[in-house]
């Protein structure tokens, strides 16, 4: 019986270690989907034309192109694999851009089911389901207020909202006329924006679900008061104020009030829900620093004082909250439709490294592949980070 136990073992190493093999020198993988017209609920049938895009960490983003058959297929043959790669795929229906990521295991390539939509240019099926407007910053040298927006907007029907021909068809939002350093991200395929009279246009189609948009800006202050005049143009079923509890003071007329410590910041929250198309929100902020103020306390730095509160804390904080819920918006910070467009390599490597942590946390995160894979891109991001930092301590030597 122990020899018997003893060959079964050796079997089974055996055929592991074969899989292991074939596993390594596998180079190339098929990549196939479906495309489906969720609002018939019929496939879209053929001759669509669909997108590979693949994502590397020391090239270029490579791009290939298909159709679909009769059956709203799509096939993709031999296409070059490796694990530091991300993988996928697009389309334009209706003149909507739609994308979806490929999951791979084990060198094997899930099929994709790509959805799409009957478009729509009734505004009527958008709104802002969360809202937030966050003071991140206060630079009193330059009597400024560092602002933090984002929205999520929501789409409950079964259409993509399009952008209909006229100039008011456009999804707005309005920032102060003075704002000045405005930057704009957002993860909604090939969107766009475009400076309107009293802020900025957003030039996307929003298909159903949720889509994040975050957008930053300064704006001057002349004394320690200073006020903000917030216009709720889609409305909001939640909206939040946010401010360092230290730095600065804001009274409101939202009904909750909380205190959250952020990144070791302690944060003052106010809240509100169910806000109506239009309404208009007043913000007093008092208890601002001053030049004056300023160079009376400070000796060694002159007449500036920054107080910087940690965006990225206080975005991680809005996640738990539920203000945003897509974590991957903080991580492609800056960068558009995270591996549709390529970015630096560090950039890119926290892009694979979340798509990775979203894609295992609920049944895989023991499996060996994953865990292999992200300690492999986390030692590369260390490696990058210690690159910088002997570069620019050259630089400052």
């Amino acid at each position: 019986m122990k020899i018997v136990g003893f060959l079964l073992i050796s079997f089974i190493c055996f055929c592991s270690i074969q899989n292991d093999i074939l596993y390594a020198e596998q180079t190339t993988i098929d990549i196939r989907g479906e495309i489906v017209n969720s609002t018939q609920e019929v496939g879209v049938g053929e001759m669509v034309s669909v997108a590979l895009h693949i994502n590397t960490l020391d090239s270029e983003p490579q791009t290939q192109h298909t159709f679909t058959d009769s059956k709203s297929s799509f096939l993709f043959e031999d296409v070059p694999y490796s694990q530091d790669k991300l993988y996928g795929v697009s389309t334009i229906y209706q003149g909507a851009v739609y994308v979806r990521n490929i999951s791979i295991e084990s060198g094997i390539a899930k099929p994709a089911l790509l959805s799409v939509y009957d478009t729509s240019t009734e505004d009527d099926m958008i709104f802002l389901s969360k809202g937030s407007f966050s003071v991140t910053g206060i630079d009193s040298l330059n009597q400024k207020i560092s602002i933090l927006e984002l929205a999520t907007i929501s789409n409950r029907s079964k259409l993509t909202y399009v952008q209909g021909s006229g100039p008011m068809d456009l999804i707005r939002f309005g920032i102060p006329k003075d704002a000045t350093n405005f930057v704009f991200d957002t993860l909604i395929p090939a969107a766009e924006y475009i400076q309107v009279d009293k802020g900025f246009a957003l030039i996307a189609a929003i298909s159903p679900g949720d889509h994040e948009v975050m957008y930053s800006y300064d704006i001057p202050y002349k004394s320690q008061q200073a006020e903000i005049l917030k216009t709720w143009r889609y409305g909001v079923q939640r909206a939040s104020i946010l401010f360092p509890h230290d730095s600065v003071d804001i009274r409101t007329d939202f009904e909750i009030k909380t205190q959250e410590t952020i990144a070791g910041t302690l944060y003052t929250i106010y809240e509100s829900k169910n806000i109506s198309k239009g309404s208009q929100t007043k913000m007093v902020l008092t208890g601002l620093p001053t030049s004056k103020f300023v160079e009376r306390i400070s000796n060694e730095f002159g007449s500036m004082r920054y107080e910087y509160t940690g965006p990225v804390g206080l975005l991680l904080f809005l996640v738990s909250i539920g203000v945003v819920g897509i974590s991957r918006t903080i991580k492609s910070r800056n960068r558009h439709q995270s591996w549709l467009i390529g970015s630096n390599e560090a950039q890119v490597i926290e892009d694979q490294i979340a798509e990775l942590d979203k894609r295992y946390s609920k049944t895989d995160s023991g499996s060996q592949e994953y865990m292999d894979r992200r300690a492999y891109l986390v030692k590369r991001l260390r490696i990058i980070s210690q690159e910088t930092e002997i570069k620019e301590n050259g630089i400052s030597n």
